[in-house]
């Protein structure tokens, strides 16, 4: 299933492992030194203002893969999955402060009054976005649950490595 779709990929590094699942720790990328987008970028400032490197993530354990704590392994999550996520947590929240801003001004509504308008449409943007993550974390219904999850697309293979051996 998740070979014919485009897939976000993130490397982990394996943290834990016990019978049933396996915990990981993505590390951020420092690539914000290298991009043109420095100065206005928002993961930057993100980055910055918290002092977490790492983040941990618990997935089953994969049945094909012998997994050994330290082994990296490559994260993969949907790309559709991932637009619809931002799109939700993003746009939904801007297009309800739109809508209210719009419906204020059609009745004639002085500007402080739009401006408070949009205000409390973006508020209710935010809380429809919570409602809705809170559903899907609620609902029996695993296929749609599963679509946000990340999954172990297989392990990371050390590049230009060669295994030293040693002879008694």
């Amino acid at each position: 299933m998740h070979d014919a779709e485009s897939m976000i990929e993130q490397v982990a590094q394996v943290h834990a492992i016990d019978p049933t699942s396996v915990w990981l720790d993505t590390v951020r990328l420092s690539t914000c030194n290298s991009c043109s987008m420095k100065s206005g970028c928002g993961q930057r400032l993100m980055n910055q203002a918290t002092d977490c490197k790492r983040s941990r993530i618990q997935l089953p354990l994969p049945a094909h893969m012998s997994l050994q704590v330290g082994d990296e392994v490559v994260l993969g999550v949907p790309q559709k999955a991932f637009i619809k996520a931002s799109l939700m947590t993003f746009a939904m929240p801007l297009v309800v402060m739109l809508i209210t801003a719009i419906i204020a001004q059609a009745l004639s509504a002085s500007e402080p009054v739009i401006a408070l308008t949009a205000l409390l449409g973006l508020g209710l943007g935010l809380s429809l976005v919570r409602l809705y993550s809170r559903s899907l974390s609620a609902s029996n219904n695993t296929a749609a649950s599963n679509q946000w999850q990340p999954v172990i697309l297989r392990q990371q293979q050390a590049e230009g490595v060669q295994a030293l051996r040693f002879s008694e």
